[in-house]
């Protein structure tokens, strides 16, 4: 059976740590330039850009919060 990107279930990484998601990120940037017609991968990754950016903003308070 051939690979079928909208079968595919991406895990996403288990913690709010920055450089997890920066590189789930570029995981699914990967995907979705090999598959740029699978919604699911494009879905996907929109989450988790979501979620990078998120990650980013409380990681910047807590900076904030520590100086």
């Amino acid at each position: 059976m051939a690979y079928d990107p909208e079968l595919v279930v991406y895990e996403e990484p288990g913690s709010l740590d920055v450089d997890d998601w920066e590189r789930f990120c570029q995981q699914m940037r990967e995907e979705a330039r090999r598959y740029p017609e699978s919604q699911h991968v494009r879905l996907t990754l929109q989450s988790a850009e979501r979620a990078l950016k998120q990650c980013r903003a409380m990681r910047a308070r807590l900076d904030a919060q520590a100086a």
